[in-house]
């Protein structure tokens, strides 16, 4: 009797907490659209800076500890693993970046008009071979923006388990410009102390599958000792083809993503804000 007391005090304290977060995350939401009809930043990279600063106070209301290692990327491409929709706060917090989403993430309501503002490029799933034209010209016209421009070549979000091999498709725009490319790799984690009734990585931070997504965002906001850590790693220079510069870039990302799982990261600083918006 006594632990089913305990579990049912957990779930009603993370149903609170998840209230409570839902509440200032929606706020922080609408703050940001009615900061940005105010400021009105022109759509890319001005975008993604102002952007920047909203994403950092978002992830401080979502509970994260973030750290992250490696040199911060401020210019050509960068890519990643791809665990959540929390991916694009957490990279946007840490640095503006010109982002490679999904359709889809255009619709999402007032999400989807904040990124758009921050020139994110969008790219319709499975569009094959019709629609590179259009999205390299996007692409090359986000490397001219002077940020970098980070994608997810997996393609999908997944549950952490491994790294999936690279589709191919973008890396179009990174051979035909000739734009450097940085590899980066994201993994979160749950503090072991925090007590969170039963709830893993897997299931309530990655989003994946068919998960629906208020539901998730709801469950997610309700726990506690919440832990990113990103690190960014070295140009990739093997890039005789896109076959070759996919897989060995892929190759990388697996084995840092797997250190994460090891090592600790250093503390996030943001000492580059300021000359960011001078250089812009």
């Amino acid at each position: 009797m006594r632990g089913a007391e305990v579990s049912g005090g957990i779930a009603v304290w993370r149903f609170l907490r998840s209230g409570l977060r839902s509440f200032l995350f929606v706020g922080l939401l609408v703050a940001a659209v009615v900061d940005c009809w105010m400021r009105r930043p022109k759509v890319g990279a001005e975008g993604a800076v102002w952007i920047h600063g909203w994403c950092r106070r978002i992830v401080r209301v979502l509970g994260f500890e973030c750290s992250v290692e490696g040199a911060v990327p401020l210019g050509g491409a960068v890519v990643s693993n791809h665990l959540s929709y929390l991916d694009i706060l957490l990279y946007s917090s840490v640095q503006p970046f010109v982002m490679v989403a999904k359709t889809e993430v255009r619709g999402w309501p007032l999400l989807g008009w904040l990124t758009a503002r921050a020139g994110t490029v969008y790219v319709k799933r499975g569009g094959g071979p019709k629609t590179y034209p259009a999205v390299n010209a996007a692409m090359a016209e986000a490397y001219r923006s002077g940020l970098p421009v980070l994608f997810f070549p997996e393609g999908t979000t997944t549950e952490g388990a491994e790294v999936l091999p690279f589709r191919r498709g973008l890396f179009h725009s990174v051979l035909d410009g000739g734009v450097p490319l940085r590899v980066a790799a994201l993994r979160y984690s749950l503090d072991p102390y925090a007590v969170n009734g039963g709830a893993t990585v897997g299931e309530d931070v990655c989003w994946w599958g068919d998960m629906e997504f208020a539901s998730h965002m709801f469950r997610f906001l309700g726990l506690r000792g919440l832990r990113a850590k990103i690190r960014f790693g070295e140009e990739i220079v093997e890039r005789t083809d896109r076959f070759v510069l996919s897989t060995t870039a892929r190759g990388v990302v697996a084995e840092m993503y797997e250190d994460l799982g090891l090592e600790v990261g250093a503390s996030v600083g943001w000492e580059h804000d300021s000359e960011l918006v001078e250089a812009l």
